[in-house]
């Protein structure tokens, strides 16, 4: 029995695809039959999460219990595969088939598959996410073959420039950018990062430690690693943020300065891209840019104002 694919899920997709929605949705439940068959899998159950992509609970007759994600159209299914193909299970999760050109692919389940969220002490959120930055083998990788945070604040960038109404968003990303630069002076290495690290992403496992799961792709330097996280924390509460990367800065070996300036880049890219979302309405459109910017302002303020 193939499950259908909820109206919330379907609603969710039409952000990042507008008009072309229904027809993605077609093809995936012709590609759930498809793949059901061929990765012999049964008991397939769909899992509401946060993402823009679909995932199915599912059993494999080779696996055992797995999850099979279906992306949306785009590089990302292709870049999610290589990165996973690259790790091969060394702290990501494990992949067992996949088909490029379907952008579909089988995961192991990880159990028991608590969300880092379930750890309610902020404190020990930021010490455990930074042991597991630690341990991992970061893997060197060429530039080009992901994007790196420059390439992604130039895209944007260049995206937006055209728009009315950005000059402020213009700003914080050229400020992104020479402050990418300064980085980029002390961290030269170029290593295949996830790029997207945050508490959704780090699973409990049954060694009681955590797996990541959906990388997104980049090549730089680990300095960059940590921002996503702190990102995932912001509240408005300086004094938080401050303290989290003074928990994290030992551990991982990189100056509380330098993982605020890493957080800042993340920010520009992160919040200022959605300025290039499919939004169904213009006041839609305006409520996101002002959080989108206000977000800018507090992480910038963040590097302007110290300690």
């Amino acid at each position: 029995m193939i499950p259908q694919i909820p109206k919330t899920a379907a609603e969710g997709i039409v952000k990042y695809l507008g008009n072309e929605t229904a027809a993605f949705l077609q093809q995936a439940e012709a590609r759930l039959k498809k793949y059901t068959k061929l990765w012999q899998l049964s008991r397939l159950s769909f899992m509401p999460t946060d993402t823009v992509n679909l995932l199915f609970e599912c059993e494999s007759a080779m696996h055992g219990p797995c999850v099979l994600k279906l992306c949306i159209p785009g590089p990302v299914a292709m870049t999610e595969i290589n990165f996973l193909l690259t790790y091969n299970g060394h702290g990501y999760v494990k992949m067992w088939e996949h088909d490029f050109t379907d952008n579909i692919m089988l995961l192991e389940r990880v159990t028991p598959g608590h969300q880092m969220w379930a750890v309610t002490c902020y404190k020990e959120r930021a010490r455990l996410m930074a042991m597991l930055i630690k341990n991992l083998p970061f893997i060197e990788c060429k530039q080009g073959d992901y994007p790196s945070y420059k390439d992604l604040l130039v895209g944007v960038n260049k995206n937006i420039i055209a728009m009315d109404g950005t000059k402020e968003a213009q700003f914080y990303l050229n400020e992104a950018l020479r402050i990418y630069h300064e980085l980029k002076q002390k961290y030269q290495r170029t290593c295949l990062l996830h790029g997207d690290m945050h508490p959704e992403n780090l699973l409990q496992n049954s060694q009681d430690g955590y797996t990541i799961i959906d990388p997104q792709g980049r090549a730089d330097d680990p300095v960059m690693e940590t921002a996503r996280f702190l990102m995932n924390e912001v509240t408005g509460d300086a004094e938080k943020i401050h303290e989290i990367a003074s928990i994290i800065e030992p551990i991982i070996g990189i100056p509380k300065a330098d993982i605020l300036k890493s957080m800042y880049i993340d920010a520009a890219f992160m919040c200022l891209s959605t300025f290039e979302e499919y939004f169904t309405t213009q006041e839609a459109f305006e409520s996101a840019k002002i959080e989108a910017l206000e977000t800018c302002r507090f992480v910038y303020g963040l590097l302007i104002n110290g300690d």
